[in-house]
């Protein structure tokens, strides 16, 4: 059925850059990941911890509080928020408070301020507080604007202004930041892998990004991130040979790390190849038992397997472990799904859009299964219209409002709605047994009964489907 069949991994794109590059100085870039939306998909090296104030006693003086801190803890904290790559769920809330006390102190320098006004805004938004997040992007902006000098800009300060800038949302400006660090440094690598990143998620010009990416791996032939990049956008365009050669490449330059791991099982899953995607995300638990990505995909390819039931195992796992993750959620729900368990899947669809309010599939999968229960019929119909608001080319959409309009008995609107994801894509079994059911129900029963063995060509279990769904 509609929305049932599609089970969305955690490989959803990856979000803003190659963010080790953000605390990095021209000269000494780090080599770690790119965040993922909403959380960064790669592992995280922090190279510093944060201080732990003394526990206050009737015997002790109280700590100092952040405005009286002297230089070198200001620099601790400040190395704490900064340091190593983006922040990971694992470790976001230390860094953000770490951003906060350093910021709190008011003796960063201006740059400083900017920077942990952007890490902290990562923090956030891997902990899902994405308003805050917003209020540290538009003040990270703020400030880059002030430091950048038109006339001579800097390739890095440009770089990070952009990220913070893809980061809320503007991404042609984000895009015109990226190509003036490359005008200002011609060799800056991070720019062109940002640059390239930003093609491919936002834009899905994969071969705009790879020829980023290739200039990536001109400058720094070992570069991870840019092998990533350029295998998932390979994948994207089907040429799985050159995506497994830069992601096997990837994995032999990492194998210890979950990074190349998680994006090669994530390839091999899209592939088919449940079995190997399985391989890569048990590897990289191995090494990170606790990274939400590698268990959030490893219970999606389970769940493809048929084992839904140890997909929720997994889940509940990545759920205690990070409770605002809303793609979680959503899998639950589809593993839910799958088992019949609709009051549990509506619920953890439920939880996966009030964590992402523009989750437009899982809007979708809701109304579907409050739909088959038969019991909101009128609300199944309204999370269809929202779902449909949020991706309006989203042929499993089209046959779900059609689904729901069968059950409402409203066959004509329900063959207007099947009509329009026919249009989309003419080989859709489901639109097209659906259509036949609404022909059928119109009084049109030749032509529905053409429709419905047309649809069995293509999925001779299409009939059962609906039929198991409360429609014959």
């Amino acid at each position: 059925m509609p929305g049932s069949t599609k089970f969305l991994l955690s490989a959803v794109a990856f979000l803003l850059a190659v963010v080790a590059y953000l605390t990095a100085n021209h000269l000494g870039l780090l080599t770690s990941s790119s965040a993922t939306r909403p959380a960064a998909s790669l592992p995280v090296t922090t190279t510093t911890s944060a201080p732990v104030p003394p526990q206050g006693s009737a015997t002790q003086a109280a700590s100092p509080t952040p405005t009286q801190l002297d230089p070198a803890q200001v620099k601790r904290l400040y190395e704490t928020c900064t340091s190593g790559a983006f922040p990971t769920q694992s470790d976001a809330t230390q860094r953000a408070d770490a951003c906060s006390q350093a910021l709190q102190t008011r003796q960063l320098k201006p740059d400083e301020v900017a920077m942990a006004r952007l890490v902290r805004g990562i923090a956030r938004t891997a902990l899902g507080d994405r308003a805050l997040a917003g209020t540290d992007y538009a003040d990270a902006v703020q400030h880059y604007d002030q430091l950048i000098d038109t006339r001579n800009p800097d390739a890095l300060a440009l770089y990070r202004r952009a990220v913070a800038l893809e980061a809320s949302g503007q991404t042609e400006k984000a895009l015109e930041d990226y190509t003036a660090a490359i005008r200002a440094d011609p060799k800056a690598s991070f720019a062109f892998l940002g640059r390239g990143v930003l093609l491919a998620v936002r834009q899905r010009a994969y071969q705009r990004a790879i020829d980023d990416f290739d200039k990536v791996l001109v400058l720094e032939p070992d570069n991870v991130e840019a092998l990533i990049s350029r295998g998932d956008a390979f994948n994207q365009l089907g040429d799985i040979g050159r995506a497994m050669a830069d992601l096997d490449r990837a994995v032999s330059l990492l194998p210890d790390k979950p990074t190349a791991l998680l994006a090669r099982g994530r390839v091999e899953g899209r592939r088919g190849n449940l079995s190997a995607a399985v391989r890569d995300y048990e590897a990289a638990l191995k090494v990170d038992p606790r990274n939400v990505q590698a268990l959030t995909d490893l219970a999606a390819a389970r769940s493809l397997q048929g084992q839904p039931d140890r997909a929720i195992r997994d889940l509940d796992q990545t759920i205690a472990i990070a409770p605002n993750y809303a793609l979680a959620f959503y899998n639950r729900g589809y593993a839910n799904f799958a088992l019949k368990r609709y009051d549990r899947a509506i619920a953890d669809y439920s939880s996966a859009i009030r964590l992402d309010p523009r989750f437009g599939v899982a809007y979708n999968n809701r109304g579907l299964a409050r739909a088959i229960l038969g019991v909101d019929l009128v609300q199944a119909l309204a999370d269809t219209d929202e779902a449909l608001k949020l991706q309006p080319l989203n042929v499993d959409i089209r046959e779900t409002r059609g689904f729901v309009y069968l059950k409402l008995g409203d066959p004509a609107l329900a063959l207007k709605e099947y009509d329009t994801a026919l249009d989309m894509d003419p080989n859709q079994s489901v639109a097209l047994y659906g259509r036949g059911l609404a022909k059928i129900r119109m009084g049109d029963i030749a032509a529905g009964k053409n429709d419905q063995q047309a649809a069995l060509t293509i999925n001779p279990e299409v009939a059962r489907e609906f039929a198991a769904f409360g429609l014959e």
